[in-house]
C-alpha cells in the first residue's frame, strides 16, 4: 500500500519556477493529508456531529498534524478570501485546462498550541473552499502566478525557502494557498477536514 506521506509531501527545495502541476479536488487532498491522524479521527464515527458554521477570524479547536511521526496541535483560523480573476490564468498558456476557472485564495492564521514539534507541518493539506456549485480544487502550483497577492504567505508561509521547517509550540504564520473555482462563483464558505466520519468545520465568508 503506498505511503500516503510520501505522496503528499512536495520539499521547498522542488518549489522553483512556475509549473502548474494540477489541481486535485478538495477530498483528495484532504484523504492523505495527514496520515496516522486522520486514521485516529475516523476511529470514532459515534462523534460525527454537524457543528455550527463559524465566521471568517474565529479560530478552530485545536486540530491534529502529523508529519514524520510527529504531531502537533494547530489552531486554524482562516482570515480571509481574495477572488481573482480568470485573466490570472492566462499566463500558464493552457487555455483549454482552465476555462471557465480563476483563482481564489484563501489566507489561514495557524498556531502550533501543544504536542510535538513538526516539521513541515501541511498546515492547508485539509483546508478547502466550497461554492453555490460545488467544492473548488486545491491549486497546486510550483512558484507563483504573478497575480499572487504581495501578502500571501505561500509554502506554509516559510520565512526563508531552503531551511529546515519547523513548527514548535507557540508558533504562528499566517499562511496562503490558492484554489480553482468557476469563473462566476463566489466562494460561500472556508472548510476544514476532520476526516472521513466527521463533519468538517465551516466558516461563513460574507
Amino acid at each position: 500500500m503506498p505511503n500516503p506521506q510520501k505522496q503528499c509531501t512536495t520539499s521547498f527545495h522542488q518549489r522553483l519556477g512556475l509549473v502548474a502541476v494540477g489541481a486535485v479536488t478538495v477530498w483528495t487532498v484532504t484523504a492523505c493529508s495527514t496520515g496516522a491522524t486522520d486514521a485516529s479521527k475516523d476511529a470514532n464515527p459515534s462523534a460525527s456531529q454537524a457543528p455550527k458554521v463559524l465566521k471568517l477570524g474565529q479560530p478552530s479547536s485545536p486540530q491534529e498534524i502529523t508529519k514524520y511521526k510527529k504531531t502537533g496541535k494547530f489552531v486554524i483560523t482562516p482570515t480571509k478570501v481574495v477572488e481573482g480573476k480568470p485573466k490570472d490564468l492566462d499566463e500558464l498558456k493552457e487555455p483549454d485546462k482552465y476555462a471557465g476557472k480563476k483563482v481564489v485564495w484563501v489566507y489561514v492564521h495557524a498556531k502550533h498550541v501543544g504536542g510535538d514539534a513538526v516539521k513541515e507541518a501541511m498546515v492547508m493539506s485539509d483546508v478547502g473552499v466550497e461554492t453555490a456549485t460545488g467544492p473548488g480544487t486545491n491549486f497546486i502550483l510550483i512558484g507563483a502566478l504573478s497575480s499572487t497577492p504581495k501578502d500571501c504567505g505561500l509554502f506554509n508561509g516559510v520565512k526563508e525557502l531552503g531551511t529546515e521547517d519547523v513548527w514548535k509550540k507557540g508558533e504562528e504564520r499566517d499562511v496562503c494557498d490558492p484554489y480553482l473555482v468557476p469563473a462566476e462563483a463566489k466562494v460561500d464558505k472556508v472548510t476544514y477536514s476532520q476526516g472521513f466520519y466527521t463533519e468538517p468545520l465551516k466558516w461563513s465568508v460574507k
